[in-house]
């Protein structure tokens, strides 16, 4: 089955908020994007390769009392992807736990983020921080949802405002807002759906003898997706130009994908929206499997001899973008 894949652009938005709980302690605000759209392939080999965000502070004040100082690092849950986030060529990025004696008031070290605003007369927001971010290939990203880091802080405050000397975790401070991405690929694995010699099978027999055939449609996506299929003769197979309306030149048999069954009874397309497959499985590689069983109804008994009696099932798999869109579909 030809593979299907589609992407859209990737916005990436930067921010952060880190105004604390009581308004006599400080903190700052902060925000940054990406100074142009950018694509990213779930399934292409390079991902995002050092995109320059730039970040801009806001400290909190009341009055004369603001924020002097703010120290501050981000951080990641562990087993989260291997993102780089770097700021002067230094990560700035951190596993949660792993951050050693980072931040630190006052601190002008490597592998964090610091600024001095000055006193209470100087400017309220700083100027910006080039963060260099990196996103490798293959992430199972869902379309829609935000890739998200928190941060851990410190300040000093001036004009009665109190310090933060505790470093202090902000949850999902930080976001990268994935607007628009779909992603998909499919194809057929399994056996072929073949029944064998049936020629001397009843339509008694047919059902148990030779029994029913499983394939699976492999889809790996991002994103929701659609799913169709259809019989090119009806759900009969039927040989070379052999007339699958014809008792004898046809044999009927069923289907049965994604919980629907047809048949010659019922030729209706079948058709499901689905929730988005993943890109990765620890048990097959990428996505889900999605079985399909056909069964004989008929033998071939009674039947025009001919080497091969066949049919086309077509099966269109669609990325969609609506990431609230579908049922669950398939197994890893």
């Amino acid at each position: 089955m030809k593979s299907h894949w589609f992407v859209a652009l990737l916005a990436l938005l930067l921010g952060f908020c880190a105004t604390p709980a009581l308004a006599q302690n400080c903190g700052v605000t902060g925000s940054a994007q990406a100074s142009s759209s950018i694509t990213y392939d779930p399934f292409g080999p390079n991902g995002l390769q050092q995109v320059t965000i730039p970040l801009v502070l806001t400290r909190y004040a009341v009055g004369g009392a603001k924020t002097q100082t703010v120290n501050f690092v981000l951080t990641k849950a562990a087993g989260t992807p291997n993102y780089q986030v770097l700021y002067n060529g230094v990560s700035v990025l951190y596993t949660e736990g792993q951050t050693g004696n980072r931040p630190s008031i006052g601190s002008q070290s490597s592998g964090e983020i610091s600024y001095n605003f000055g006193g209470a007369s100087a400017p309220d927001q700083s100027t910006p921080f080039n963060l260099v971010m990196t996103v490798p290939a293959g992430l199972d990203l869902s379309a829609g949802q935000p890739i998200r880091f928190d941060i851990s802080y410190v300040c000093n405050g001036t004009g009665g405002m109190k310090d933060v000397s505790v470093p202090t975790k902000l949850v999902n401070a930080i976001q990268i807002n994935v607007n628009v991405l779909s992603a998909l690929q499919a194809s057929y694995v399994g056996p072929a759906l073949d029944f064998g010699e049936v020629g001397t099978k009843t339509d008694a027999q047919a059902p148990t003898d030779p029994g029913p055939r499983t394939g699976y449609l492999r889809v790996a996506s991002s994103g929701p997706y659609s799913v169709e299929m259809r019989s090119e003769k009806g759900y009969r197979l039927s040989y070379p130009g052999g007339n699958p309306t014809v008792a004898n030149q046809s044999i009927a048999y069923q289907a049965n994908l994604l919980g629907q069954t047809r048949s010659p009874a019922d030729t209706s397309s079948i058709r499901q929206v689905c929730t988005r497959a993943g890109l990765a499985s620890s048990s097959s590689g990428q996505g889900v499997r999605i079985p399909l069983t056909v069964n004989l109804q008929q033998g071939g008994q009674g039947k025009l001899p001919a080497p091969v009696y066949q049919d086309n099932l077509v099966v269109t798999i669609t990325p969609l973008l609506d990431p609230q869109a579908g049922a669950s579909c398939g197994a890893p």
